[in-house]
């Protein structure tokens, strides 16, 4: 009796798992992939679904999709999409724009199958960022962009998703997301719901991963560089000092537990149109060209602070907009200034807040930013109006988010020092914002501005009336000078020369002479088109080398001192030959525009919101 009496209740339990396992079974999307069987650089996709309650469905990709401010038509990418019943027999399924597929008897739908195509070689006349798409290696690499590969139900957006991959013997999965089990040969990962998938790269390939603790998080670095030119173990150290720098410049604490830098170099594939990374809530993935680790070192960790900053804006802090994302229907924020530029903006501050870098390299980034803005975009165009409209008209103008973007914030960073009297700047703002929204609540598109003037002060409604919603360029000597910092329009100085050609880089890494717009010491110096350069004054030269050796060669050389450029040319009967130019050392007269320069004289009151916009004690570090 006393043993009957134990068994009853364990095997009702037994029975309640059961029927709680086949409830959650029920509203489950249920993925399977098979990474072992690529078939022209498609894979196949299998869909136990989860119950449909409707006769009619659509089932969706994604349109667009969180950080990327265009539209990628992922749909466009699949392929032979089927449904069946439970008993195996096809339902009739119609296409609905590019993606999406609208499902007859959908309340009979069991399963889903389709081919997927992956976009880095796919012919489809469309544009999907690489860091945003997907690629499929056999028995090499396979980046799963999420978006590229899962769909979803129209009004089942919130059911959760598993995943399950079979996978090459030995590959690792790198990812955000914490695997519910894992074999050699199989990976199964849950994710809450469809923001919770997209928002999880992962990428398979074998091993090359090194993991740091940094405070309270542990952060994975996964590199795959089929050269080997970079390894995670490099990366890692030099991306520790940022996340230790980072942590301190937050406060003290990482706003994540677990972290994951996914790195893609492109080493043997054709080359991407373009490069980059993209940001999510425990993870970023980059899709970049291999290349020497201690050549490329500084850009890719300055590419991957810009990239963590994103857990806080718009991770933590953003609009209905971003945390009730539309996938397929393109509404954005108004608030890019926020998202990308401050991001942006931290990204580099905090390097220079922190001790990684200089006052004037910093001073000098911004510089750069001035000049990039004023030089290729509309300076007059509303920030707002640029942001809501950034997949659409604006598109042109979208890469003006990491300029003036940027330049937004040093503006209002400085700003509100001078109106604490140095003792509140954006990070602290950024900080009670995310205090007050975090990652589960929004604020309303149309009233941020009036929140910050009533955080913060009243003063700054007009700022960002006048210079982010209006018209009117910043006039950054306004503001810089807050600081004691010097904006100089434009100045002319002298330099060294080579000749002014234009540099291309050949398929072997070496710098190639183009001869268009030679002065008069490139005349004197006899280059050809075509010139490959070798090596000056005896120093050996590649692309990837060429302007540290020209800051070593310009640094002890005088006028009148010769010039030797050993080059490779091809002849007149096509042979290749070397060739030995010289020519006196001259100087030139040069311009550098939109100059920030510290001034050596500031006010009392500059001096103060100086230092604590550096982080900078009685003047020094």
């Amino acid at each position: 009796m006393k043993k009957h009496m134990q068994y009853k209740p364990f095997l009702l339990s037994l029975i309640l798992v059961g029927l709680v396992f086949i409830v959650d079974a029920q509203n489950t999307y249920k993925y399977s992939v098979d990474l072992t069987k690529v078939d022209s650089d498609q894979l196949h996709i299998e869909l136990i679904c989860p119950t449909v309650s409707q006769k009619e469905i659509i089932f969706y990709l994604p349109k667009i999709v969180p950080g990327t401010y265009m539209n990628s038509n992922y749909g466009k990418y699949v392929h032979n999409l089927k449904a069946f019943d439970k008993k195996g027999k096809e339902l009739p399924v119609s296409a609905a724009g590019d993606n999406g597929w609208a499902i007859k008897k959908a309340n009979k739908v069991s399963r889903i199958t389709y081919n997927v195509e992956d976009t880095w070689d796919a012919s489809i006349n469309n544009m999907v960022y690489p860091m945003c798409g997907t690629s499929f290696e056999a028995g090499k690499n396979f980046v799963i962009n999420t978006p590229g590969l899962f769909g979803y139900f129209d009004g089942m957006k919130k059911m959760p998703f598993q995943l399950s991959f079979t996978k090459p013997a030995g590959f690792y999965a790198a990812t955000g997301l914490r695997p519910v089990s894992s074999t050699p040969v199989l990976d199964l990962f849950q994710c809450d719901n469809a923001d919770n998938l997209y928002d999880s790269p992962i990428m398979f390939c074998l091993p090359d991963t090194t993991t740091v603790k940094v405070g309270n998080a542990d952060v994975l670095v996964a590199v795959y560089s089929p050269h080997k030119l970079a390894t995670s173990r490099y990366l890692a150290e030099h991306l520790e000092k940022l996340l230790m720098a980072a942590r301190d410049y937050l406060g003290g604490k990482l706003p994540v537990d677990k972290y994951a830098f996914i790195y893609y170099f492109n080493g043997e594939q054709k080359k991407n149109p373009i490069g980059g990374a993209w940001e999510h809530s425990y993870s970023s993935f980059y899709a970049l060209d291999e290349a020497p680790e201690k050549e490329a070192i500084e850009h890719w960790v300055d590419i991957s602070s810009h990239e963590f900053f994103h857990i806080v804006t718009p991770l933590t802090i953003s609009s209905r907009e971003v945390k009730e994302f539309n996938f397929n229907e393109t509404i954005l924020s108004k608030h890019l200034w926020l998202y990308e530029g401050s991001t942006e903006y931290y990204a580099h501050h905090v390097q220079e807040y922190e001790g990684l870098k200089t006052p004037e390299q910093f001073l000098n980034t911004l510089s750069q930013k001035i000049t990039i803005s004023r030089s290729y975009y509309n300076d007059s165009l509303s920030f707002t109006e640029l942001s809501k409209e950034s997949a659409g008209k604006w598109a042109p103008q979208y890469g003006n988010v990491y300029q003036k973007g940027a330049l937004i914030s040093a503006c209002l960073d400085l700003c509100l020092l001078k109106l604490s009297n140095a003792q509140y700047g954006l990070k602290d703002l950024k900080h009670d914002l995310g205090i007050n929204y975090g990652k589960d609540k929004f604020f309303e598109d149309d009233t941020l501005f009036s929140v910050i003037a009533q955080l913060t002060y009243p003063e700054l409604k007009d700022f960002f009336t006048t210079y982010v919603q209006g018209t009117t360029p910043i006039p950054y000597e306004q503001f810089f000078g807050l600081a004691g910092v010097d904006f100089i329009p434009k100045e002319t100085y002298k330099e060294f020369t080579l000749g002014g050609f234009a540099v291309k880089v050949t398929e072997n890494g070496n710098i190639a002479i183009g001869t268009k717009n030679l002065n008069d010491f490139g005349k004197k110096m006899g280059y050809k088109d075509g010139d490959e350069i070798i090596s000056i004054n005896d120093s050996p030269i590649t692309a990837g080398n060429f302007e540290e050796k020209l800051d070593q060669l310009y640094a002890n050389l005088k006028e009148g001192d010769a010039i030797h450029i050993k080059i490779k040319r091809r002849n007149a009967t096509g042979q290749i030959e070397m060739v030995d130019l010289s020519a006196p050392a001259t100087k030139i007269d040069k311009q550098r525009l939109n100059i920030l320069r510290l001034n050596n004289n500031p006010t009392a009151e500059q001096l103060k919101i100086r230092n604590a916009w550096l982080n900078i004690c009685d003047g020094r570090r």
